[in-house]
């Protein structure tokens, strides 16, 4: 696995080795024991497999640094959904640091401070207790809608991976879902799912949402997302080849079956259609005309919503002519960095430079804000970089609406939106757009919301 040449797949090796341990401390009657921990212990190793992981004692770990891995790694995904901050791909440095050591991790920053002075750990300290102060006053408000100070809607939805999901969403806060990866049904099996399994899983996440909306992008395959049944070509350059909606007009059974599916889900309006990948105007066409002729099909009249995403810049140079004809625009921040920036996303070498944050990314954003409100059409974002609640003065302040992120940030992201009014988020918007990196916009929106 670590030899295909994909980097997603090489992390899975990880999860092989886990296996393996797992095995041979049973065939040999070892068993397992969970490492001892103090107090608030930061956790430095080359690697964690996912069972190392599950041995830990979460109540005392307050944040894991890894020499390898990546962000895409199972221990990178487990830390998250278990709100511990995690540095990763910090090099093989990181194992030189004697046990006993004061750390200071900033997961947000992806910094690790060694030793600092006495009074940076003081403060620090002090700054953690406010901060799980603040987060549970956050979490008290999280279900009511969330508005500017000044009275501007702002919908916060969440991100979804499938239906069991949708209850810990709603839980904190969620106002509907702003993207459904429908990948959740098609990956790691050996055939396609049928229309009606796609069907029953589509319609179960919008009774679990009771009315709310649900936006549901179409299967993203191809680059690191491998479906083997959809026979792809190999490829030199995949994330620039046969992925997204180019290869589900490439094989247009998968797309017509999944559309199906979804212009069956009811109650009609409630779910919309994402389209990932589009770069013209003619990808758009080539989809609609697929969704024309399958609700002709159906005999279904209620229209249907559909959108696109934006995450190659030439979506965003080209966003008013889109706008004419798509009903919203959703921003993935997290490949349209890697297209913006030319930097793969999967590689856990230049992870620290593939910053969503970057003013080229910021400034693609304000385009597909732009060309969206020239036809009244709305803009969401719905990439990683919408779970930083310090991003949302400078996402509003370009035009953006709609924040799909993580369940676990959408109370201080709501708290956060509430504090803010249009004219400062415009004010900030510009002058992140003026700044030569992204690590100068964050230094700056962490400058005027320490609290953050």
């Amino acid at each position: 696995m670590r030899k295909l040449g994909n980097p997603v797949l090489a992390e899975r090796a990880s999860d092989l080795e886990d296996v393996r341990r797992r095995v041979l401390a049973i065939l040999l009657g070892v068993a397992g024991s969970a490492t001892v921990l103090p107090e608030n212990a930061i956790v430095f190793a080359a690697d964690l497999l996912p069972s190392q992981f599950a041995d830990l004692d979460l109540t005392k770990v307050a944040g894991i640094v890894l020499a390898y891995a990546g962000p895409t790694a199972h221990v990178s995904i487990l830390a998250a959904s278990k709100g511990i901050p995690a540095v990763v791909a910090a090099g093989v440095g990181v194992l030189c640091v004697p046990d006993g050591q004061p750390v200071i991790v900033d997961a947000d920053l992806g910094s690790v401070r060694i030793n600092p002075p006495e009074a940076d750990l003081a403060d620090i300290r002090a700054a953690v207790i406010r901060r799980r102060e603040r987060v549970a006053a956050n979490r008290a408000a999280t279900q009511d809608d969330c508005y500017t100070a000044d009275g501007k809607r702002i919908e916060v939805v969440a991100n979804l991976g499938g239906p069991a999901d949708v209850a810990v969403a709603l839980e904190s806060g969620a106002e509907g879902c702003g993207l459904m990866r429908s990948e959740f049904l098609f990956l790691n099996r050996t055939s396609a799912p049928s229309e009606d399994e796609q069907y029953a899983q589509y319609q179960a996440i919008a009774d679990g949402l009771k009315g709310r909306p649900l936006i549901i992008r179409t299967l993203d395959a191809g680059a690191d997302k491998d479906v083997p049944y959809a026979n792809l070509p190999k490829e030199e350059n995949p994330a620039l080849g046969m992925r997204g909606v180019r290869m589900s007009l490439w094989q247009p059974e998968l797309l017509r079956t999944q559309i199906r599916a979804l212009l069956r889900v009811k109650p009609y309006g409630q779910t919309k259609i994402l389209l990932p990948m589009i770069a013209t105007i003619a990808d758009l066409r080539d989809v609609r005309k697929v969704i024309d002729e399958e609700m002709k099909a159906l005999g279904r009249t209620a229209p249907i919503e559909v959108g696109i995403m934006v995450e190659v810049p030439s979506a965003a140079l080209i966003s008013r002519t889109l706008a004419a004809e798509a009903d919203f625009l959703s921003v993935g921040t997290n490949d349209l960095a890697q297209y913006t920036l030319a930097i793969d996303r999967v590689n856990p070498r230049l992870a620290k430079q593939l910053d969503p944050f970057h003013p080229a990314v910021l400034r693609l954003i304000q385009l597909a804000a732009e060309g969206a409100r020239a036809h009244g059409r709305w803009v969401g974002v719905c990439g990683s970089l919408a779970s930083f609640p310090l991003a949302a003065p400078v996402l509003i302040g370009l035009g953006v609406t709609e924040l799909s992120a993580t369940a676990g940030s959408i109370a201080e992201i709501k708290a956060m939106v509430r504090t803010l009014d249009m004219n400062k988020c415009k004010a900030v918007a510009e002058a992140a757009l003026a700044l030569e990196s992204g690590e100068a916009v964050r230094r700056m929106l962490a400058q005027s919301w320490p609290e953050a």
